[in-house]
């Protein structure tokens, strides 16, 4: 029934469908505990997540969060949706992190606890931003890929390429979205604190 369940969410998440998400992820709830669920529902949306999907897919976590907000903060700060925001550099699903989690939980607290709290996510970030950097390596053209051949000499402007040389080149793109996206997420932690 789980995996009937965690289909249906892969489903409604790569069609965007916010109100079949939170039906199933109450479903989910009721045939699991919030830790298998958090981390469970963090790897779907991992695996769907791209640059370009971004703002779909913070409005996706957002909608996970509000039908039980403790799963974002179950292992915190380590939590499975945080730890997804840094995973891909994605400042929208960051700032969803934060706006549905983070900024509610820290209402009624004090100074030094906002203090401690941000430090702590600023402490798993850093620590997973070393981790995933030194694994990044250099694309080379001509070896990696070739780039684009242009067939057509009357219009110079549409150009061929390999489907394989797509696939290196966004890849390219996305690490080095994810890098510029775990920078900028640092950078607003640093602020933060």
């Amino acid at each position: 029934m789980k995996d009937n369940i965690l289909s249906e969410i892969e489903d409604c998440i790569e069609r965007f469908d916010t109100m079949g998400l939170a039906m199933n992820v109450e479903i989910l709830l009721t045939l699991t505990d919030e830790e298998d669920a958090s981390k469970e529902l963090s790897l779907i949306l991992f695996k769907s997540y791209t640059s370009y999907k971004e703002e779909g897919t913070a409005q996706l976590m957002e909608t996970i969060i509000r039908v039980n907000p403790q799963l974002a903060l179950l292992k915190f700060p380590e939590n499975y949706l945080f730890r997804l925001a840094v995973l891909k550099g994605s400042i929208e699903l960051y700032e969803c992190y934060l706006e549905e989690a983070i900024e509610p939980f820290l209402t009624d607290k004090t100074e030094d606890e906002v203090f401690e709290c941000y430090s702590e996510l600023y402490a798993i970030a850093e620590k997973m931003n070393e981790a995933f950097f030194t694994k990044y390596v250099k694309c080379i053209k001509g070896l990696d890929f070739n780039g684009a051949v242009n067939h057509n000499e009357a219009n110079s402007g549409p150009l061929l390429i390999h489907k394989e040389d797509f696939d290196v080149m966004n890849d390219a793109i996305e690490k080095y979205n994810t890098i510029v996206g775990r920078r900028d997420i640092l950078a607003d932690l640093t602020k933060r604190i």
